[in-house]
């Protein structure tokens, strides 16, 4: 037991977790008779996983308010340091004894909605939450490369191996990451877009690095000439630009807003469907501006700042100390939830799962926190909504109605 159990914790740290053994953990956490051998092993996962810094202590503190608010035969001890002494009053002992600290790695290993597994007997379903949800294949379409004739290539199908593209020029993909191993003569502008669901990676003739979030597209030059490097983007790409002072690194951004690069890693964030473009810098030094603004309103962000562009003529804000690796962590496969408003959350699970959100009433007043995994099917997302008290209607798979 305690050696399968490890080997099952050690497949969901490495993202390799199947549906099968998602099962098989749960039936093994739910054996109160294998208490014994449980509890040390999710201690030690739960090291691992504050080591990693997954979670906040603050965000520790929300989600056992929100867990005990939740259920009945709950009580505070006097001790609410997280993961010191926190205990959820149950019957059964298995929950009883556990500690916040191993409750939370549990919960992290079933996809965040682990609470509900383990209540689901004893309590009553909430009022509209749906029970049984059928499983959705992800990104049914394909990470497109269309070529300067209009021709185009499905490029996640593409294993390691070259392609002979339009005039000569040769492309490759190694290790899932599209690069040009020689461009032809002629000027060509290629667009690389992704579609719901689906992220990739490229890289630029001059050694940028570009991961594109899924629903996003990058248009540019397979060659860079002339005296900048001019590229457009939509929806959310993360970049690391090479660095040439003497060729400027330029992108324009969908609703005007344009980024003048110094040598740096930034993100943009330009979905259609977001109020304002957010264009956040991780490393050196970026020039944002909006079109026809004067050079004076141009904006010189430093690391950690952020800078949003709207449309309309307002002038440019710009925030300090934004948490940049919460702001990409799309690019690491995760979720991060922490201070996001529901309505943005929401958003970015349905570009992600392919579905489409509707509200029945007003927007509910639910705060949701913590990380959650991109490669979790979208029923254990469900149950993570549902045990942050957020009540909804799945219909045909592909509408998720909230309800009041």
């Amino acid at each position: 037991m305690n050696s399968r159990l490890k080997h099952l914790l050690e497949r969901w740290s490495n993202d390799q977790f199947t549906d099968a053994e998602r099962q098989e953990l749960i039936d093994m956490l739910q054996s109160a008779s294998t208490e014994q051998e449980i509890i040390p092993v999710l201690e030690d996962m739960w090291e691992k996983i504050q080591d990693e810094g997954l979670f906040s202590e603050a965000r520790q503190q929300t989600m056992i308010k929100n867990i005990l608010d939740r259920y009945p035969g709950r009580k505070l001890p006097a001790d609410k340091e997280a993961g010191k002494g926190m205990y959820v009053g149950h019957r059964n002992p298995l929950i009883r004894k556990w500690s916040w600290a191993v409750a939370s790695s549990v919960a992290l290993i079933i996809g965040i909605g682990a609470y509900y597994l383990y209540y689901k007997k004893q309590a009553a379903t909430p009022s509209g939450i749906v029970q049984s949800v059928t499983n959705e294949q992800q990104g049914k379409s394909s990470v497109l490369l269309t070529l300067s004739d209009g021709s185009q290539v499905l490029l996640d199908t593409v294993k390691n191996g070259r392609i002979t593209l339009q005039g000569g020029t040769v492309a490759k993909v190694t290790n899932g990451v599209f690069e040009y191993e020689r461009t032809g003569s002629e000027v060509q502008y290629n667009t690389v877009s992704t579609p719901k669901g689906k992220q990739f990676q490229l890289r630029l003739s001059d050694g940028t690095n570009v991961w594109l979030n899924a629903e996003s597209s990058i248009h540019y030059p397979v060659a860079f000439t002339g005296k900048e490097r001019l590229i457009s983007v939509t929806g959310e790409v993360y970049m690391e630009v090479a660095q040439n002072p003497s060729v400027p690194f330029r992108v324009a951004v969908n609703g005007g807003t344009s980024v003048e690069v110094l040598g740096t890693s930034f993100n943009v964030n330009a979905y259609d469907n977001e109020q304002s473009v957010r264009t956040t810098l991780l490393d050196g030094a970026i020039r944002v501006a909006m079109k026809g603004s004067e050079r004076a309103a141009y904006k010189l962000l430093k690391p950690g700042q952020q800078a949003l562009t709207t449309t309309g003529n307002k002038p440019i804000q710009v925030f300090d100390d934004v948490n940049a690796a919460s702001v990409v962590a799309w690019k690491n496969g995760v979720f991060d939830f922490n201070d996001v408003p529901l309505e943005e959350a929401m958003r970015q699970l349905a570009r992600w799962y392919d579905v489409k959100i509707i509200y029945q009433q007003t927007i509910p007043k639910v705060q949701l926190g913590g990380t959650i995994k991109r490669s979790l099917p979208f029923t254990d997302v469900l149950y993570f909504l549902s045990n942050v008290g957020l009540h909804y209607k799945l219909e045909d798979n592909r509408t998720l109605i909230i309800l009041p």
